[in-house]
Order: C-alpha cells, then structure tokens, then sequence
C-alpha cells in the first residue's frame, strides 16, 4: 500500500508539473499574442498617415512581422476550429493587405479606398487586443487553471464581431498567397552586436578603487560607505557598487556613471513636471552631463521619468536634437530625488559629431508629408537607422484633421521620410509610438 500511494503521489505531482508548465506556456503565448495584435492596431494607424513609399515599405515590413507573431502564438493557445480559422483570416488579411497598400502606394499616397479598409481592419485589431487583454487580466485576478484559460478563449465575443470587409479585400490575399518572404538587414546584423560605447573609445581604463572614489562623489557620501558588488557589461563594461539602497554602475573606461537606481519609495506627489524637470537637469549637471534637452516623459506611480538627447548645432549655427545620445532619469515627485538613471545609451552613441547643414530647405523637405497632415513645426535632429547609422532629418510636428499628433523624420538630403511616430499625449505625460 504505501508503494502504491508511493506511485500515486508521484504520478499527482508529475501531473501537476505538467499542468502547471502547460498554463505558463498559455500564458506566454497569450501575452506574445496581445502584445502583436495591439502593434497592429498601432502600426495600421501609422499607414494612414504615411507620406512616401519608404515608410510605407517599413510600415509593410513590420505588419507582416505583427501577423506572422500573432499567428504562431495563437497556434499554441487552446482556441476552438472554428475561432481559430476566424482569427487566421483576419491576420492573414492584415499581411496581405499590407502589401498590396505598399505596391499602391509606392509612388503616391494611399487612396481613399485602400484607406477605408485600413481603418476597418485597425478597428478589429483594438477589438480584438481588448478582448485579450480582458484575458490576461481574468486569468491573473482569479488565478485561472487551463479549463478556465481554455473556456474564456473560446467565449471572446470580439471574435463574433469581426468585420466583414469587402471582396477586394480578400481577392488582395489571394493575389499575394505565394508573395516572397521579406528579409532586410536590420537591428539583428552581427555588427551591431560587436560594436563599442564610441564616447569612451578614447578614455584610459580606471582602477576599481578609482571608480569607486568617482562613485562616492557621484553620490556624495565617504567612499568607504560603498560595498563593490561586482564587474559586469558586455560591450560596456563596468564597475558595480551598493551604498545602502543604492546601486550603481561606472564604466571602467573613464570612470563615468552609467546607469544608478536607489530603491526607495516613491512617496506622495508634490510635484508637477516642470519640478521635475528641473530637478532632473540639477541631477545631470552635477553629474557631469551638459547640453542635453529633454523630449518625452511620463508621469506614473508619484514616479516622472524624462528622456533627455544631446545638442548640436550645424554650422550655420541651426541646432539639430541626437536622438541617439539618450540619458533617462526618474524623479520621484515628493522632494525631486533621482531614483533611476541609465545612460548606457548615450555612452554608447556620443561623440563628436560634424555635422552639415541640410541640403533641403524646410519647405522642400514637407513636399514628403501626407497631404492628411498639417505641418505645425519644424526642427533638424539626428535619428538612429535600424542599423544604427544616422540620419539629419527634418522633424516635423503635425496634425491631422480629427487632431490626431504625428512625428514625421524626413531625411535632410534626399527628401524620402524615414520615420513616422504616433505622439500619444495626456495628463500622464507625452510619448511617441
């Protein structure tokens, strides 16, 4: 008998086991799931406003990435036949659609007609991206087991509810059944992987003691208070340090501060941003870093994270935003401490640029805009290429007619767009997707 209930338990927990590591693969899946069908919907709306054929065909490229994602994570979720096959059409049509809108619109804007059906499948795509993340949301409150997961992915009634789009629509999918895979080279290139912090190539390395001495004026506290925790980094390497609650990071190139969190709590908000922001830019001073303007923020959790870029100026003296050069800091909104700061991005990217002016005029560059859009402002920046090149481009800050904000990136020299952002603002602070 106790051989038997030996055999029993075993085969209870064995079971167990797997149910659990079966409900973490649901899981997964259904957050990779949500996470591509809520980029859709983002990425469809960028379609409307896009002015060349360029970003058209990054537009494409990344809605096939979005269908193709969506469908391999929804082939392991528990679906019925019959959601499964609703749902495949749908992303199969997102796909397709999205090439037959690039071959369309590769000279010109996309047609009133192409436009309507990408509203129609954006409109699915929000549906269908609540509807999972109502899911994920159920499954985590009420501690859901897989009969729970399955039976809540087969009752989602955004499923029922999805569009009838026209024929056209369909005759696009099967006119690009057989389409080649698209490849490009992008942020996944070998190079990229091997490459070096550029704003340190020519710095001498520093001993641990010397960093952590830097460290303790970073902080400002004796430098025997700082505990070395560790080297860490890859291709930035460094010197890791704890004083109390805070952690620290210096290069070991150098010596500069590279990224520093203080886990405290973030208190009652006292606040607004403009505190914040001037907080934020005491912080960096002190800390060494000058010539920096801040861009997006959000304010969450009495928490206010801000990105700030370098400046430069072309040499007739117009002053151009790098992107690249990014340094983030958190300000916690009761007396303005920095909790976080990771400037890891701007240690890689930083140097000593020289830049020309544009070859295009601001008005030359806008004839590049979608005719939707209404140019409201106008500025150079430096912009990362996927490939981590850089671009001068003219930023123009527009709207459209139901006030919908869009960034465009139109390249300085040759006129082509190169990037479209959405420009998400609210009482939380303003993003870009």
């Amino acid at each position: 008998m106790a051989l038997l209930a030996g055999f029993w338990l075993d085969a209870h927990l064995t079971q167990k086991a797997t149910q659990r590591d079966l409900e973490y693969v649901y899981r997964r899946a259904l957050g990779d799931m949500t996470g591509y069908v809520s980029g859709m919907d983002q990425t469809l709306e960028k379609a409307l406003f896009t002015g060349t054929g360029q970003t058209q065909s990054e537009v494409t490229a990344k809605l096939l990435e979005q269908s193709g994602g969506a469908k391999a994570a929804m082939a392991v979720l528990p679906f019925s036949q019959e959601k499964t096959e609703r749902i495949s059409r749908f992303l199969s049509q997102v796909g397709d659609y999205a090439l037959a809108m690039n071959r369309e619109g590769e000279n010109k804007p996309t047609g009133s007609n192409m436009t309507d059906n990408i509203s129609s499948l954006r409109q699915y795509a929000r549906k269908l991206a609540e509807a999972l993340n109502g899911i994920q949301a159920r499954l985590t409150a009420e501690q859901a087991d897989i009969a729970q997961a399955e039976s809540l992915l087969n009752n989602v009634e955004a499923i029922e509810a999805i569009p009838v789009l026209d024929d056209d629509v369909d005759q696009v999918a099967q006119e690009f059944t057989h389409f080649p895979t698209l490849l490009y080279d992008g942020p996944f290139s070998d190079h990229i992987s091997q490459r070096r912090p550029v704003a340190l190539a020519a710095l001498e390395g520093v001993t641990q003691e010397a960093a952590q001495e830097q460290a303790a004026n970073i902080l400002d506290v004796p430098k025997e208070k700082l505990e070395f925790v560790a080297e860490g980094g890859s291709q930035l390497p460094v010197y890791q340090f704890r004083c109390g609650s805070a952690m620290l990071s210096l290069s070991k190139q150098g010596g500069r501060l590279v990224y520093y969190k203080q886990a405290a709590q973030a208190g009652s908000k006292k606040l607004a941003y403009p505190a914040a922001l001037e907080a934020a830019q005491t912080h960096l001073s002190r800390w060494g870093f000058s010539q920096l303007r801040e861009s997006y923020y959000i304010m969450t959790d009495n928490l206010c994270a801000i990105n700030f870029h370098s400046l430069y100026q072309t040499p007739d003296g117009q002053e151009v935003i790098c992107y690249p050069d990014l340094v983030k800091v958190t300000i916690e909104l009761e007396e303005g401490g920095a909790v976080e700061v990771d400037a890891s991005g701007y240690w890689m990217n930083h140097q000593a640029r020289q830049l020309k002016g544009p070859s295009l005029a601001q008005e030359e560059g806008a004839g590049a805009i979608n005719p939707r859009l209404a140019v409201e402002s106008a500025s150079l920046a430096l912009i990362p290429t996927p490939g981590l090149d850089e671009l001068l481009c003219w930023e123009y800050h527009c709207t459209s007619a139901d006030g919908r904000e869009v960034l465009s990136y139109v390249n300085a020299t040759t006129g082509r767009e190169e990037q479209l952002f959405l420009v998400q603002r609210d009482e939380q602070g303003i993003l870009v997707n």
